[in-house]
């Protein structure tokens, strides 16, 4: 069960898949049926000129040099290199007070020694934002994802292929009460699919349909805090008719949401959430939960930011009921120049699985470093550390990944 802020979506990380370069934000103008004209635009990307309405359009280009040293995140230790192509092509326009947005992405891997862990990952994302009156706004979003989990991301034996799916999700959020008022509502609704389409013997247990609906009151109590109560049901339908997976989550939270200065922002909420299983042969779970996200600018180029979560999440492989999962991280970002940028993250993630003897720490550190050369053109290089200690030796493991690349986008 995703705890998410109905003002947002987080975007799913996919092996592959990096989220639209720096600079593709922001929505055009209209949109139409004919191009009749072309061009580059001032703020990047390409103008098109559709009758009487306007289409930006902002394509890209990835490709990343990777070494990873532990490939299949196991104790012993197999290394690969790989090069990772990722075209991309957003198309934003506004009709109206409404703003509306489409990106595709391809992520194509290819590995020099271990062909079978190749991959192509495709994602289609649609967006649409609209203003349906003085007190009525909606903001809708549609996905797609064909991709791969690569081998040992999960507890599922290692078969000869990476586990491929399907991925559809549908989410929309309807906020009710003008901007300006004290008090406003937003209305939650959601359904995540995924389909596994190869090694059937061990995924068909994985596919499932999550359906999510959730109610956030805000209440402003000064001009820049304000406090919102939530209350969200998930219901996780797994496919498999011998399943015994499903689960009903009621989570239920109180938060604050603030702006305090031009150094300081964030958003935390906590509550408890209960999961209850079909099967009554598992345990039912009510536990603390909570999601928070802070940012620290001390400088205009420099923030900081922090997030921290609790919340249950699904298992694979028949290990346990569910996943408790807490997780600590922190992020600094730096412009030193107008063309050189740094970034350090740590994380520090528990997976406590119920039912089962065993708890997962896993610590990740990074550090990347990046030069925009053009306005369009950039490259850097990024080094990647990832430590597991596991209840289960088998799940123990230390991973290095060292990249370099190159990003062009209009």
């Amino acid at each position: 069960m995703a705890l998410l802020c109905p003002a947002a979506f987080a975007q799913q990380a996919v092996q592959g898949l990096p989220p639209a370069p720096a600079g593709q934000a922001g929505p055009g103008a209209s949109a139409g049926s004919t191009a009749s004209s072309g061009g580059t635009s001032s703020g990047g990307g390409i103008t098109l000129k559709l009758m009487d309405a306007i289409i930006n359009v902002h394509p890209s280009v990835r490709l990343d040099a990777q070494y990873n040293d532990n490939i299949y995140s196991t104790p012993n230790k197999t290394g690969d290199r790989i090069l990772v192509l990722t075209p991309a092509l957003q198309l934003e326009t506004r009709i109206g007070t409404n703003s509306y947005k489409l990106r595709l992405a391809t992520a194509i891997g290819e590995y020099q020694s271990n062909r079978s862990e190749n991959y192509t990952n495709t994602n289609l994302n649609g967006l649409a934002e609209l203003n349906l009156g003085t007190r009525l706004r909606a903001r809708l979003e549609a996905d797609y994802l064909d991709g791969v989990d690569p081998r040992g991301s999960t507890n599922n034996a290692l078969t000869s292929t990476p586990d491929h799916y399907h991925q559809t999700q549908g989410r929309g959020i309807v906020s009710f009460g003008a901007p300006s008022a004290r008090g406003h509502m937003d209305l939650e609704l959601g359904q995540v699919r995924r389909d596994y389409v190869n090694n059937r013997d061990t995924t068909a247990g994985s596919d499932r349909v999550t359906s999510d609906a959730g109610l956030t009151f805000y209440w402003r109590t000064g001009p820049k805090s304000t406090l919102l109560f939530q209350g969200k049901r998930s219901v996780i339908d797994y496919v498999l008719p011998t399943s015994t997976l499903g689960s009903v989550e009621m989570a239920y939270l109180a938060g604050v949401q603030w702006d305090l200065s031009a150094k300081t922002s964030g958003t935390f909420r906590a509550g408890v959430t209960k999961k209850d299983f079909d099967d009554p042969a598992r345990a039912a779970s009510t536990r603390p939960s909570w999601t928070g996200a802070v940012r620290w600018s001390p400088r205009t180029y420099s923030h900081v930011d922090l997030s921290l979560s609790r919340q249950p999440a699904e298992t694979s492989g028949s290990v346990g009921d569910f996943i408790d999962r807490t997780s600590t991280a922190a992020r600094w970002t730096h412009a030193w120049s107008t063309t050189v940028t740094t970034e350090a993250f740590a994380s520090y993630l528990t997976d406590a699985y119920q039912g089962a003897a065993r708890t997962d720490n896993t610590q990740n550190y990074s550090a990347r470093a990046t030069y925009r050369m053009r306005r369009w053109l950039s490259f850097g290089g990024d080094y990647a550390r990832t430590v597991r200690n596991s209840d289960d030796s088998n799940f123990d493991y230390k991973r290095n990944v060292l990249m370099v690349f190159v990003n062009a986008a209009l």
